[in-house]
């Protein structure tokens, strides 16, 4: 149930959010954004606040959040491009071309950071976008095929991990493949078909219900449903495989969950409905 758009809770993820971002006016849309989030169980909310919040005021327009937003964007993407073997004279075409799809409205209404719905780090999701786009820019310019490590891109060791984590991403990087071809193999004709038609052709919620003429909330239902069955499917597999403790398979998930939409988007469009 979703909770009053007064819940107390509400509130302090409001306070904390606006704490981490002083100069940002609370958006319209904010108390709706958090409400959701508690609707649809997403945890670790108040860790999350400052993330939703800069990202509702970026697609509410807010002047003080596009510019915080702007300050960092840059930073952030580079090392993806890089990882592509981007020449680092295009990145800058490629940061606006993020920009562009973070900010602009599609035929919905929705800007590609209202998306964000909480459920890991708003710099991985903008990473993600990144690294989409990356690889789309790579195919119009006829560059070879890149390496299919590309849609778990968080799983792959990177110079700034821990020597922990990075044996944990070694570990992890083909299982973790294994287990979502699995997982998504375990989905329904309906189930395949729904996260087919939102990661691979790119329609919005309010287009898919009206495609399968059923409620909003309940084709969101449906969409959330086979996110978690996938997510499900691929930490039964690490733990039935790897045998990994408690605290190593939640890392192992944040990692997977942070790159969920482009690991759908890469593994659906290669396979057949």
């Amino acid at each position: 149930m979703q909770p009053s758009m007064d819940d107390p809770d509400i509130a302090h993820l409001i306070v904390c959010g606006a704490a981490a971002h002083p100069g940002v006016a609370e958006p319209g849309s904010l108390r709706q954004v958090f409400a959701s989030c508690i609707a649809q169980g997403v945890t670790d909310l108040e860790a999350r606040a400052a993330d939703l919040y800069l990202a509702a005021g970026c697609s509410a327009g807010d002047p003080a959040a596009l510019a915080r937003l702007d300050a960092d964007l840059a930073t952030h993407l580079r090392p993806v491009f890089a990882r592509l073997r981007i020449a680092a004279a295009d990145c800058d075409e490629l940061v606006q071309r993020v920009r562009v799809a973070l900010l602009v409205r599609d035929e919905d209404g929705h800007s590609g950071i209202a998306r964000y719905t909480g459920r890991g780090d708003l710099r991985a999701y903008l990473r993600v976008i990144a690294l989409r786009i990356g690889l789309r820019w790579l195919e119009s310019q006829g560059a070879p095929p890149h390496d299919d490590h590309d849609d778990f891109l968080a799983l792959v060791p990177d110079d700034t991990d821990s020597a922990e984590l990075a044996l944990l991403k070694q570990r992890c990087l083909h299982v973790v493949r294994a287990g979502f071809t699995s997982a998504l193999a375990s989905l329904s004709p309906r189930q395949r078909t729904l996260l087919r038609q939102r990661y691979v052709d790119g329609l919005g919620i309010d287009t898919l219900c009206q495609l399968h003429r059923v409620h909003r909330a309940t084709c969101a239902r449906w969409i959330d449903a086979a996110r978690v069955k996938v997510v499900r499917g691929v930490r039964r597999h690490l733990r039935v495989t790897l045998g990994l403790e408690r605290d190593e398979l939640d890392t192992a998930l944040a990692l997977v969950r942070s790159q969920l939409d482009l690991s759908l988007s890469r593994q659906l469009a290669s396979r057949d409905t």
